[in-house]
C-alpha cells in the first residue's frame, strides 16, 4: 500500500464514523491508522499520535467538542502541518466547522486545512468562513445514514423495555452536560404530570398509558459518578427517575444505541440530540425543548443558537415551559397534530436507497487529496 490515512478522534460521534470508514478506505488501497477514543482517553501518547500523523499521506481529524477533548486532534493536525502532510476535518453536525472559528480550539489549524467534510451542501459551503484554503465536500454523516437501518424492530425494542401494546413511549435523549440533562428531564416529567392521572394514563376517556425512557449520551460520565468518601455509586439520575409520574427508566448505549431506541418510540423530546434524525427517517414526532443554559453552551460550541431540526421543520420548538410542552406532546401524538411535521420529514429525510453512501463519498473525497 502506498497511501496511508491517519484518522484521529476523541469524541464518540467521529470515533464511530472512523470505525466505519477504516474498512472502506482499506478497500480503496489505503493503509489506515485508526487513533480513536470512542469518548474516552486515547491509548496512544501524544508523541505517538504526532509521529503517526507526520508519516501519513493524509490525516482526517474529528472535531471534538472542547479544547481539552480535542487535544489529540490538535496535536495530530500540527504534526501533519509541520511535516507537509495534507490534513482536514470531518464535521459530524451542522456548523461543526465553527469549532475552528477565531477564538475556538481549532483556529490555529484552520488556514492550513486541505479539506472539510460537511453534513450538507449548505453546511459545507458555510465552512468557507473558517477554512479559506480548503476543498469543501458534502459527504453526509455516515452515522445519520445508519440511523435509517435500526437493528431491531419496533416490537423488539418495546418488548425489551417492557412497553406493553397500547402504551405510548416517550424517549428523552440527552448530552454530556449533566446539569442540562437533569433540567431537561425535570421539565419533561413536569409536563407529563399535567397529562396523566395517578396511574400514568392520559387524562381522557380510554387514554393510553405513557412510559418514559431517559437515554444517556455515551460520553456522559454522570452514570459512573462515585462518592469520594464512601466509594459508592451516586446514582444521580436514578434519584430523579424515581420521581417520574409515569413508569420510567434510564437506557444507555449498552442497552440500545439511540438509533435503535428510536425504532420503538412514539415521540422524542430532546434539545439537539442526533435522535431527531432517526425520528425523521422513521416518522416519529420530535420536540426540541429549549433551556437557556443549553443554548448558551450550544452557542459557545457552534457560534449560533439555530437548531437544525427546528430550522428544517422536522422538530417543534418549545422553550422551557412544562404546560406548553404538555400541549405539544398531546397534539403531536395525534394523527392530525403530526401531519405537517411528518410531511417535512418525508420530504427532507427520505429513507436512503442504499447503505454506505456517505462512507463512499468520504473515501472519494480523500482520494482527491
Amino acid at each position: 500500500m502506498d497511501k496511508r490515512a491517519v484518522l484521529v478522534a476523541r469524541d464518540v460521534a467521529p470515533s464511530d464514523c472512523f470505525n466505519l470508514l477504516g474498512p472502506v478506505l482499506k478497500e480503496r488501497g489505503f493503509g489506515v491508522d485508526l487513533i480513536i477514543g470512542n469518548g474516552k482517553p486515547l491509548a496512544k501518547t501524544m508523541e505517538e499520535i504526532a509521529l503517526a500523523a507526520s508519516r501519513a499521506n493524509v490525516v482526517v481529524l474529528g472535531m471534538s467538542s472542547s479544547a481539552e477533548l480535542a487535544r489529540p486532534e490538535i496535536v495530530a493536525g500540527k504534526a501533519a502541518r509541520n511535516a507537509g502532510v495534507p490534513y482536514g476535518f470531518y464535521g459530524d453536525m451542522l456548523r461543526c466547522w465553527a469549532r475552528a472559528r477565531p477564538g475556538a480550539w481549532f483556529e490555529e489549524l484552520a488556514s492550513s486545512a486541505a479539506f472539510y467534510l460537511g453534513v450538507t451542501h449548505r453546511d459545507a459551503d458555510g465552512a468557507r468562513e473558517v477554512f479559506p484554503n480548503a476543498k469543501l465536500f458534502c459527504t453526509g454523516n455516515p452515522l445519520r445514514e445508519e440511523m435509517a437501518f435500526p437493528r431491531f424492530t419496533r416490537e423488539e425494542v418495546r418488548a425489551k423495555l417492557g412497553v406493553v401494546p397500547g402504551d405510548r413511549l416517550v424517549i428523552a435523549p440527552c448530552g454530556k452536560f449533566a446539569a442540562g440533562n437533569m433540567a431537561l428531564w425535570t421539565v419533561l416529567m413536569e409536563a407529563i404530570s399535567f397529562l396523566v392521572d395517578a396511574n400514568g394514563f392520559v387524562m381522557k376517556k380510554d387514554g393510553p398509558r405513557l412510559q418514559l425512557v431517559l437515554a444517556t449520551h455515551p460520553g456522559d460520565r454522570t452514570p459512573y459518578a462515585v462518592d469520594a468518601e464512601t466509594k459508592k455509586e451516586m446514582k444521580l439520575y436514578e434519584e430523579l427517575v424515581s420521581l417520574s409520574p409515569v413508569p420510567a427508566r434510564i437506557v444507555g448505549k449498552d442497552v440500545f444505541p439511540i438509533h435503535d431506541l428510536v425504532a420503538g418510540a412514539d415521540i422524542i423530546v430532546q434539545f439537539d440530540s442526533s435522535a431527531w434524525v432517526a425520528g425523521a427517517y422513521r416518522g416519529v414526532p420530535v420536540v426540541s425543548l429549549g433551556l437557556e443554559v443549553l443554548f448558551r453552551r450550544y452557542e459557545k460550541a457552534v457560534g449560533s443558537r439555530a437548531l437544525e431540526a427546528v430550522e428544517d421543520g422536522v422538530s417543534e420548538f418549545v422553550m422551557a415551559d412544562a404546560r406548553k410542552l404538555a400541549e405539544a406532546i398531546q397534539r403531536l401524538l395525534t394523527i392530525t397534530g403530526f401531519i405537517t411535521m411528518r410531511a417535512l420529514q418525508h420530504e427532507l429525510y427520505p429513507m436512503p436507497t442504499e447503505r454506505g453512501m456517505a462512507l463512499r463519498k468520504i473515501a472519494d473525497a480523500l482520494a482527491q487529496i
